[in-house]
């Protein structure tokens, strides 16, 4: 093969992979607290529903759960619903990260408001204090469904 054909088949080759890159995904700007007027999200079938759970995660985010031994900001945390029941939403902490993501468990009481630690004792679970206006958010929204 000559020098010439090799040299154009290596530009044809960088062109290429260049071509198939395609464009920068735009980074949209992440502002990971939840907006009350903003935690509302689009069903298939164009009804717009609350997602009730954000309210809860931000209410999360208010605790003094302790985030700070995990040396994360809580912003990052969210929530995995393990149980939601006429008396208890049973949650499991979590970060994204490679592994294990899990940092503890908490309970939400419906009736009363008591968020309860349940990561290291289940049987006596510390109670955990919050900001009361994310308590009043999720209230109102999931009394309406």
């Amino acid at each position: 093969m000559s020098i010439c054909l090799k040299k154009t088949l290596k530009l044809f080759f960088v062109m290429l992979l260049f071509s198939c890159k395609g464009e920068p995904a735009k980074k949209e700007e992440s502002n990971d607290s939840i907006d009350a007027r903003k935690a509302v999200v689009k069903t298939p079938a164009d009804q717009t529903v609350e997602n009730c759970y954000d309210y809860l995660t931000e209410l999360v985010r208010s605790s003094n759960f302790p985030f700070s031994e995990w040396k994360i900001d809580k912003k990052k945390v969210n929530l995995l619903i393990d149980d939601d029941n006429e008396e208890v939403i049973s949650c499991q902490l979590i970060i994204d990260t490679e592994g294990s993501g899990t940092i503890g468990w908490i309970e939400y009481r419906k009736k009363d408001g008591r968020l309860m630690n349940t990561s290291a004792n289940l049987e006596q679970p510390a109670e955990l204090k919050y900001d009361t206006k994310w308590k009043d958010l999720f209230d109102s929204c999931a009394s309406r469904y």
